[in-house]
């Protein structure tokens, strides 16, 4: 009850005074009260109340401790919950800055050497050349689109992959074929943007193209589960053709970083090897809205 009093009269009272001061009172009141009962009924002076005037404090020292100890470790415990969300703020911050930076490198080289390709298919045949620029013209709509946003839909990173390989097909003319299958997914399914186009970057420059007659690349998008599953596939030279120049390995340590950031453990990215030769590139992302 006095506790109630205290914190309605001074509303901004730290909770270990206000123990304090209630302990304090219950002692007084209960050591009067002894004092009362005591003299009234056995005549016993103030000096037998040493023993319960003693034990209270030790009562109340004990209690005191406890809270004392107690509201000190959820402070803590606080402090340290609102510094893992800071830091997970912060490292957010990195991964989406480092996603830009991603984002303005994936177009300098791809594009210096699409401009170089228009430029002399402009000689030797201008539809070419005229097909090139418009599937660039999209590739960068999309690219601008997507950098504005956090997220990015099947649909949206679909069309991306498909104007990048058309662009690369008619560079490469028959030696590069390519599919996208998303029909077992719904296309508006939210994901993260550009995390599927360094993985049919790689199977284009370490699989494909160093192979003579060239090869194909599939992706497909489908829902097992809980998941969403990208699976990139080519047919290209394999893991142990392209280990000497970093391979496969090229941008996957940021794909991880980004889907272990945004998802933590349950997104996962799997690379192997096919018997017959090629890769399978594997990105498990939960389904947004589990």
């Amino acid at each position: 009850v006095f506790s109630f009093v205290l914190i309605k009269l001074f509303p901004d009272t730290s909770r270990l005074l206000e123990i304090a001061i209630s302990m304090v009172f219950a002692l007084t009141v209960g050591t009067l009260n002894a004092h009362y009962w005591l003299n009234g009924f056995f005549g016993e002076g103030i000096s037998e109340l040493k023993s319960v005037i003693f034990l209270g404090v030790i009562f109340c020292s004990v209690s005191y401790y406890y809270f004392y100890t107690r509201e000190q470790k959820l402070r803590a415990d606080n402090e340290l919950e609102v510094a893992k969300r800071r830091q997970a703020d912060q490292e957010k911050v990195v991964v989406l800055s480092q996603l830009k930076q991603l984002q303005s490198q994936i177009e300098p080289h791809f594009l210096f050497n699409t401009l170089a390709t228009v430029s002399a298919l402009i000689e030797t045949d201008s539809d070419k050349a005229k097909l090139m620029l418009d599937k660039l013209t999209e590739l960068l709509r999309v690219t601008l689109r997507n950098s504005r946003s956090e997220q990015s839909t099947v649909a949206q990173e679909s069309d991306l992959l498909d104007a990048y390989l058309n662009i690369q097909k008619i560079r490469l003319g028959e030696r590069l074929t390519f599919s996208i299958d998303k029909s077992q997914i719904d296309s508006t399914q939210v994901i993260p943007p550009f995390l599927i186009q360094p993985l049919v970057e790689n199977a284009l420059t370490h699989g494909i193209e160093p192979k003579a007659e060239g090869g194909e690349i599939s992706i497909r998008f489908s829902a097992e589960q809980e998941y969403l599953t990208i699976d990139v596939v080519d047919n290209g030279l394999g893991l142990s053709s392209s280990s000497n120049s970093g391979g496969h390995g090229v941008g996957l340590s940021n794909i991880r970083q980004r889907i272990a950031m945004l998802f933590d453990e349950q997104a996962s990215l799997s690379i192997k090897e096919q018997a017959a030769g090629g890769v399978v590139a594997q990105l498990k992302l939960p389904l947004s809205g589990q």
